[in-house]
């Protein structure tokens, strides 16, 4: 009796802790955004998860830079990237430390140095997104255009490859914010359009998996990387396993996810990243 009690409690503990991880990047996704449109989906993983629409990105408020950020655990000073402009052979500002690619180190390289039998993977809209990371550590590196599109491959590669790490970069929102600008009509449509293209995704991978969402920027009329709030806050959400339900205390950037992601695995955040993790499982 008390071995069965002992099993029981193992396997209690064990399941506060998820098997693989899934980022859903949405591009150009404002906090406004999220209030004023329909997305259950979005919303849905909100209540069930803990999350934040205070999160700050980082400055500028560009494409690079805060993709950078995410899957590196730190800011433009420490890896460099600090325009959409830069360029592995052009830039700055050196990185403060190199990983397994001539790049700061991101979450692929550092899980993959650690644990190489992982299997990583990014499916990504915007091509810019692929110099960012260490493809190199990836059993998967694809761009497919368009986010519809990009979400089939995703969900395609999961059930086929079961990966461990799935970074899904999605552009249309971002698209549609450059065109008619950011919370118009045509914003929103596009964002409840992704709604549900997120909500295909959280069904695929199923409720054993964190499901992680964050955007790098929001906007202004049909622009951004300007000093306003309503492009530096971002949404982080986090939902699954081990995750308490609620709202993230003030303080969260974006360079907290990698070492989330990283703590969750059970692997040390590389000593040259900044962030925190946002949650601590058992």
């Amino acid at each position: 009796m008390r071995f069965t009690w002992i099993i029981f409690l193992v396997t209690s503990l064990w399941s506060q802790r998820p098997q693989s991880a899934v980022v859903i990047g949405i591009d150009g996704l404002s906090v406004a955004g999220i209030e004023k449109a329909k997305a259950p989906n979005l919303k849905a993983l909100m209540k069930r998860g803990a999350y934040t629409l205070k999160a700050r990105s980082v400055m500028p408020t560009v494409s690079s830079p805060n993709w950078s950020s995410i899957v590196s655990g730190a800011g433009p000073e420490q890896h460099g990237v600090t325009s959409n402009e830069w360029e592995r052979d052009k830039h700055e500002i050196d990185p403060v430390c190199i990983g397994t690619e001539p790049i700061f180190p991101t979450i692929f390289g550092v899980l993959h140095a650690a644990k190489p039998a992982l299997k990583l993977a990014a499916i990504y809209d915007w091509d810019g997104f692929g110099r960012l990371i260490e493809k190199s550590a990836l059993h998967s590196a694809q761009r497919v255009l368009h986010s519809a599109e990009t979400t089939q491959a995703a969900i395609e590669y999961w059930n086929r490859e079961k990966p461990a790490l799935l970074f899904v970069h999605l552009d249309d929102v971002d698209h549609a914010g450059h065109t008619q600008g950011w919370e118009g009509a045509h914003y929103i449509d596009e964002l409840e359009r992704i709604d549900a293209l997120v909500g295909q995704l959280v069904t695929t991978v199923g409720d054993k998996t964190l499901i992680v969402v964050t955007a790098d920027h929001g906007g202004t009329g049909t622009k951004h990387g300007n000093l306003r709030m309503n492009e530096l806050q971002i949404p982080v959400i986090l939902a699954g396993p081990g995750v308490k339900a609620g709202e993230l205390a003030p303080g969260v950037n974006n360079f907290d996810i990698a070492p989330t992601l990283s703590t969750m695995f059970k692997v040390r955040p590389h000593p040259c990243w900044v962030g925190k993790a946002l949650v601590k499982w058992q």
